[in-house]
């Protein structure tokens, strides 16, 4: 057994903390800042070009920005069938892409004045031998759809939850397995997007921070502190006690009956999707129009569908209704304008659009293989 005498027990005090002092510079790493202060790169505010200046259009009624907040006020228009506007730091063609390989987590401090109920984080990378310098919508998208919460005001994300939309991988007819995992080494644009998609609705968001931080350095730096101050107990227990000791506390059983709460989850649960059930077809049906509605808010809707079906409420939303269209394009003879009317879509070709995009055929194809189908069983 080793004895602890007055000059070894230097050794035990001190070794430890030298050994600390030594490498917890190793586990911190400065955070990336985006905002608030100033960076060499291109900072604007963007919007559905389609539908700029033009009648029906997004616009962007307000937009100020200085060393306290990014400021921006917008009403999305009816032109584009997916409106959004937004604000983004773009890398400029004579500096270098950023490197943010060594962070794991993204922070966003917005203000309480923010009425937006989802803000989409976009961050787009340049890869090698794909995309092309001077069209950035080949540069990988990785997007999250984040539902802000009342009263909530700082958001720390980690990284790996950000991914490539199907759309992306559509329009440029690839896939993850072809790409491989993303490039953070190589970041251009990081851009902050209204989600809601709310028509003609007066929106705001304020933010007053985002930077990219590395969050696990941290955790290894808690855990070898408490390492540490653990190994300092024992050893004062050891000096002073000098003996073994043994204390057992045996918890007193205190009769209580838990507070139930599942109810209540599960009522708001049904609400949600009993509401879109009989509701999909609404063609002016919103994520705010529906929280107004059943009294459930707009960011726990978002989290119930997401939790159940892991889609966002947009997403849940046209699945019922190509789902409806599906049934009567092979049951009626509707034409395929009035069936996108009554299952809740203003517009053919966005109705169109999203068919394709949930069912990757054209709804007049989709109609016609049933009908060439019944046609084979018949002969």
């Amino acid at each position: 057994m080793l004895k602890v005498t007055r000059k070894t027990g230097w050794i035990f005090v001190f070794l430890p903390a030298v050994f600390f002092l030594s490498t917890i510079h190793l586990h911190f790493k400065k955070d990336l800042v985006f905002f608030p202060g100033e960076t060499d790169l291109e900072f604007t505010s963007y919007l559905d070009t389609a539908g700029s200046g033009l009648p029906n259009g997004t616009v962007i009624s307000r937009f100020h920005y200085d060393s306290n907040a990014i400021d921006i006020e917008y009403t999305c228009g009816s032109r584009n069938i997916y409106p959004y506007a937004g604000f983004q730091w773009i890398v400029k063609p004579d500096q270098p892409f950023i490197n943010i390989s060594d962070y794991d987590h993204l922070s966003l401090i917005i203000d309480t004045s923010t009425t937006e109920e989802i803000i989409i984080l976009i961050l787009q990378f340049f890869i090698d031998g794909f995309s092309s310098l001077q069209d950035r919508m080949t540069w990988r998208y990785l997007t999250l759809e984040l539902p802000v919460k009342e009263g909530k005001t700082t958001y720390t994300i980690p990284l790996k939850k950000f991914q490539t939309p199907i759309w992306w991988y559509n329009q440029f007819k690839t896939t993850e397995k072809e790409l491989g995992q993303p490039d953070f080494s190589s970041l251009g644009v990081v851009s902050v997007e209204e989600g809601s998609d709310d028509v003609g609705v007066s929106k705001r968001m304020v933010v007053k921070g985002l930077r990219f931080q590395k969050k696990s350095g941290s955790l290894r730096a808690v855990v070898i502190s408490g390492i540490v101050f653990l190994y300092y107990i024992v050893l004062v227990i050891i000096v002073l006690v000098r003996k073994r000791l043994a204390v057992r506390r045996i918890p007193v059983a205190i009769p209580y009956e838990k507070i139930n709460l599942d109810g209540e989850l599960q009522d708001d649960e049904q609400k949600v999707f009993e509401y879109l059930g009989n509701h999909f077809s609404d063609q002016t049906l919103s994520l705010s129009k529906m929280s107004d509605e059943i009294g459930v808010s707009a960011s726990k809707i978002s989290l119930i569908i997401k939790r159940k079906y892991d889609l966002s409420f947009r997403q849940y939303l046209n699945t019922i209704r190509i789902s409806e269209a599906k049934r009567m394009l092979q049951e009626t003879r509707l034409q395929i304008s009035q069936i996108a009317y009554k299952v809740g879509y203003t517009n053919l070709t966005h109705f169109c659009r999203t068919f394709k995009e949930v069912t990757s055929v054209s709804p007049n194809t989709f109609r016609q293989e049933l009908s060439d189908s019944k046609i084979e069983a018949d002969s």
